[in-house]
């Protein structure tokens, strides 16, 4: 975890369909695309047909693409070749002799031709070289800095263990790591000394810089990788290893493991007794018995007759625990080497050695929940059962440290933020591929599932529900940490083990399908592509192209030019893997030519909470193929605006008038679906706002029921005021409705007291006469009930309704009280009974030639005639008895061009007159 946002800051001057958006015109016509990261300098290029380069031209490509100046210089330090036919060669860059930190530039070529390029580069200016500190006055301070008890250093066998020496510090220029993520103007090192401290009490181990000139601590890079954030008698035959000094004979053997069952595994004959040693496998794999010590003595684990069963190893000391590491390593180094051609963790054969029954508390940890790779070596504790883990051996913790030294040998990346926490992120991942292979009836996206014994967790983290274990499946999302930090141990280096999430989710994701709408609002659905291909994209991502400060936006580019690399460009892989990280809100969805299927309709379209001016929309999302990337909104007609999420909160619109809505989705090739069902809304009177009201506390008692016209609304909200204007029923003038309201007592009945307001005149309060429409004394009856007569005078439209319960008392329509509930609904008076469809005449000696109403029927106005129209005013209603219209007459015609088609009636009054009449809207 490497950036600092949540914004992912990534640059891409040329970019395909598949990428990113292009920013500027690449001049170099032999270049297809080019990354650039937070400094401005290229992360990722890659070449087209016309360039010539080829491999071999290294000092050329850095002098032409990376505008390297004299006094920098690039050593090779590494060239693999893949089973792909790629040749990688890594280079480290120096400045003026001394070596960059992390500057790591690899070139990627086949058959001779250079195909693409990436890594780290910093532009440096004024550098200097000379150091005020002596490398033994910079590790005084560095020992000062740790502040530990007891180095391993102190303790020379288990430092020869560990192949580790005391040490003397090496010169390097560091990168500015504490802005790391963040668009940088320049590129600032710091002169600065690298001492890899490995403290034993409290446990540690990592590199730590110590600026040259100041003596300043300025990063801290953990190796020690341990499997979780704060994760919550002497073994049987515990012999030293004499395995030097005695004849050997390497053996199977059958062993009853801890989680696993019965498994084969790999054994070794010394002297008299079988020791867990397999030497068929690279350099070997041994598992030793730390003995509940904070030790890495050479003890092993023995059998006298090669049958590790269950009534010899499943004991209270847990010993059947160091079968599984055991198996668990060999079917690790198997999946390494089978499934990626690797030699090991460090593809060279190193030996991979297993510490069980190690004592965390004695090494200065709280507990011993917990196991990590400490650079050299796998170390597991023993867990403390019952709301913490049994023995921390199982398979995928096995895998998941094990992958953290494969990271050291490959990207190595930098322990801290977005890098960090993708370093994590790999763990994870490769644990999952490892036990799938070997175990596949276990849980695969689970992580730890097996030695999990808390309370209310199915596993220490989720890849396929990270937010179920308190992870972010959204880069920025729910759960995710602010990365704008400084790493310290305190803050899990600024969250490493939470936000690994994001990288879990995109290879589950990638692996098996999705689709859905993530915590940013992007609706995304893809399709998976199996676990075997997206280990292989994961891989060469993470082997090939990443470098230690790389971030997620990093890994999205680097991640898609894999599944180029390995299915080409335009392949169902490259859609998966692009679609993949747009469903974890990292970048865009695929932009492909090929797409031609429209997302589904909007359902549900609805609106709430609408004002004079205002009204909230909201619908269910689409679906889509590839991924729907936003949301037109309509108007009529009209195109009102767009959205990325599902609701959309229109704005500028008239009082008293009435509008439709409709929703359009649309997705990245351009494709648009059909429209959603309408929503018909009127506004209210313009300037409407209501007083608050509310009760403090719902604790012992809230409304639980209202019923009234056909609102019927059960509601369990605690809050002491719930809006639910959104809630409306219809109620005509002059007709009488009731009321049903039903409290709910949490324990103890008590005495409530009632109150329903409306505002009838829709001027925003309900101090108007008549609107304090029921009241109820204090009782303990369940339900109440009343009866409300609409008045014939009050407003036509929609307006508020108010219910109040208050405990022993009856409350006022603005009050806040200590106990009890206040609910909002909204109410459409509309006119008595049923419209007719035939010319009305309220006063039966008005001639209705008097008025005159023309053209009917109407298109966009509507002109009315005769009768003096100074003084008159005219309202507009709808067959619902809605009013949807309403304004002064004058000279000028009515504007009806909102209005829906179909049959309305205009209600003209002079005063002493009132007329209505029927048109029709086309």
């Amino acid at each position: 975890m490497k950036s600092i946002l949540p914004k992912i800051v990534a640059t891409t001057v040329v970019a395909f369909s598949f990428s990113f958006s292009a920013v500027a015109q690449e001049t170099d016509k032999r270049i297809s695309q080019k990354s650039l990261s937070e400094n401005g300098e290229p992360s990722l290029i890659t070449f087209n047909e016309k360039s010539t380069y080829k491999g071999s031209d290294y000092e050329k490509v850095f002098k032409e693409q990376l505008a390297l100046k004299d006094n920098q210089s690039f050593a090779k330090v590494k060239s693999e070749s893949d089973r792909e036919g790629f040749t990688h060669e890594k280079f480290q860059l120096y400045e003026q002799g001394i070596k960059v930190e992390f500057a790591n530039y690899t070139l990627h070529s086949k058959n001779g031709k250079l195909e693409s390029m990436n890594g780290e580069f910093y532009k440096i200016v004024n550098a200097k070289i000379k150091p005020s500190l002596s490398a033994q006055e910079a590790f005084n301070r560095a020992v000062a800095h740790t502040g530990a008890k007891k180095y391993l250093w102190d303790s020379p066998q288990d430092a020869a263990a560990m192949d580790y020496k005391k040490p003397k510090g090496e010169l390097v220029f560091l990168p500015d790591m504490e802005n790391q993520g963040v668009e940088r103007i320049t590129d600032k090192v710091r002169l600065a000394y690298k001492f890899d401290i490995y403290a034993t009490n409290p446990l540690s181990r990592g590199d730590l810089y110590i600026d040259a000139v100041t003596g300043q601590a300025l990063f801290y890079n953990a190796t020690i990788k341990h499997l979780g954030e704060n994760s919550h008698g002497k073994s049987k035959a515990a012999v030293k290893d004499n395995s030097s000094n005695s004849k050997m004979a390497i053996v199977s053997a059958n062993a009853a493991t801890r989680y696993s069952g019965t498994q084969t595994i790999e054994t070794t004959l010394s002297g008299s007794s079988y020791i867990l040693l397999d030497g068929t496998r690279g350099g070997g794999i041994q598992t030793y018995n730390s003995s509940r010590t904070a030790t890495y003595p050479t003890t092993n684990f023995t059998d006298a007759d090669n049958n590790w069963t269950a009534a010899e190893y499943n004991n209270t000391n847990k010993d059947n625990g160091a079968l599984d590491a055991h198996w668990g390593a060999e079917m690790t180094y198997d999946y390494w080497s089978t499934v990626h051609g690797r030699n090991s963790f460090d593809n060279a054969g190193a030996k991979i050695k297993s510490y069980v029954h190690y004592n965390l508390i004695a090494a200065g940890y709280p507990d011993n929940n917990n196991a990590f790779w400490n650079g050299s070596v796998m170390t597991y504790g023993d867990g403390s059962g019952t709301g913490g883990f049994d023995i921390l051996t199982a398979m995928d913790v096995a895998g998941h440290e094990i992958g953290h030294a494969v990271c050291t040998y490959t990207a190595n990346l930098a322990y801290q933020k977005e890098s960090g926490a993708m370093n994590e992120g790999f763990s994870d991942i490769w644990g999952a591929c490892i036990e799938y292979r070997a175990a596949p009836t276990k849980g695969t996206w689970l992580v730890g599932e097996d030695i999990e014994r808390r309370s209310g967790h199915a596993a220490l983290r989720s890849m396929s529900d990270p937010n179920s274990e308190g992870q972010p499946d959204t880069y920025g999302g729910t759960y995710w940490k602010n990365v704008n930090c400084t790493p310290t141990n305190s803050n899990d280096y600024c969250g490493v083990h939470t936000n690994s999430g994001v990288l879990n989710h995109w290879f589950y994701i990638l692996s098996v399908g999705k689709s859905g709408t993530n915590d940013i609002g992007s609706v995304y659905n893809v399709t998976g592509i199996t676990i075997d291909k997206a280990a292989k994209i994961a891989y060469r991502l993470e082997s090939v192209y990443l470098t230690a400060n790389s971030t997620f936006a990093n890994a999205r580019t680097s991640g898609i030019q894999s599944a180029i690399d390995l299915y080409g460009a335009g392949s169902a892989e490259v859609i998966a893997t692009t679609n993949a990280f747009y469903a974890v809100g990292v970048g865009a969805a695929y932009v492909g030519s090929g797409d031609t299927t429209p997302p589904s309709a909007p359902a549900s379209l609805a609106a709430s909470g609408t004002t004079g001016t205002t009204t909230n929309l909201t619908w269910t999302a689409s679906t889509d193929n590839v991924a729907v990337t936003g949301y037109d909104v309509y108007q009529g007609t009209t195109l009102k605006g767009t959205a990325t999420t599902t609701n959309y909160t229109v704005t500028g619109l008239t009082a008293l008038t009435a509008y439709t809505f409709s929703v359009k989705a649309k997705d990245a090739a351009g494709n648009v679906s059909a429209a959603s069902n309408t929503v018909n809304v009127t506004t209210l009177a313009a300037g409407v706002t209501y007083c608050a009201s509310k009760g403090n506390s719902t604790a012992d008692e809230k409304i639980g029921k209202v019923v009234f016209g056909t609102i019927n609304n059960t509601s369990t909200g605690t809050a002491g005021y719930e809006n639910f204007t959104a809630i409306s029923s219809n109620a005509a003038q002059g007709t009488a409705y009731t009321i049903t309201i039903t409290p709910s007592w949490t324990a103890t009945v008590y005495t409530e007291g009632y109150a329903v307001f409306i505002d009838y005149n829709q001027d925003g309060d309900f101090s108007d006469a008549g609107e304090t429409v029921w009241t109820k004394a204090t009782s303990k009856t369940t339900p109440v009930t009343g009866t409300i007569t609409i008045p014939a005078t009050a407003t036509l439209g929609t307006t508020r309704l108010r219910v109040s319960m208050k405990y022993n008392g009856i409350p006022t329509s603005c009050e806040a009280f200590s106990y009890g509930q206040v609910e909002d609904y909204s109410v459409n008076i509309t006119a008595s009974g049923p419209v007719a469809i035939t010319e009305l005449v309220a006063d039966a000696s008005a001639v209705s030639s008097e008025f005159a109403i023309y053209p009917n029927p109407a298109d966009k106005e509507l002109n009315v005639s005769s009768l003096g129209k100074t003084g008159s005013t005219f309202k507009i209603i709808n067959t619902l008895g809605q009013q949807v219209g309403s304004g002064q007459l004058s000279d000028n015609p009515i504007d009806v061009s909102k209005l829906n088609a179909g049959i309305y009636v205009i209600e003209l009054n002079s005063g002493q007159k009132r007329v209505t009449k029927k048109f029709i809207k086309k």
